[in-house]
């Protein structure tokens, strides 16, 4: 509650911080399993500062939970795919700006996943 206040604060004062927006989402995406408000503070960050690796790795993790959630739920594999499309985007930016391992991976295996997705949605 008190890191939340904080974070906002923190963006009251300068809308422009975009470690402020990542904290929040990162908060608010770990703590309150709040996807939707994630979402935002991390598309919040990348506007405020576009070459910020970190913001769009998290972006790449939301839309990650996104596609396991509405595939676990039985979602249209079209929709799903479109997820898997938006995590590989910005997972693809975080490698071109930091190439590390951890990046390489979480793109590798959103490339794998959105191949796999497409080849479910041909058969369905």
């Amino acid at each position: 509650d008190g890191a939340e206040a904080a974070y906002r604060a923190a963006i009251v004062l300068d809308p422009g911080h975009a470690h402020a927006h990542v904290n929040l989402g990162l908060l608010l995406e770990t703590m309150r399993e709040d996807i939707d408000g994630a979402e935002a503070a991390y598309r919040a960050a990348i506007a405020a500062d576009p070459g910020y690796a970190d913001a769009h790795a998290n972006l790449g993790v939301t839309f990650t939970l996104r596609a396991q959630q509405s595939e676990q739920g039985g979602g249209d594999m079209g929709s799903i795919a479109a997820l898997w499309d938006r995590a590989v985007k910005h997972f693809a930016s975080t490698v071109a700006m930091e190439g590390n391992g951890r990046n390489l991976r979480n793109l590798a295996t959103a490339r794998a996943e959105r191949t796999r997705i497409r080849a479910a949605a041909h058969y369905d």
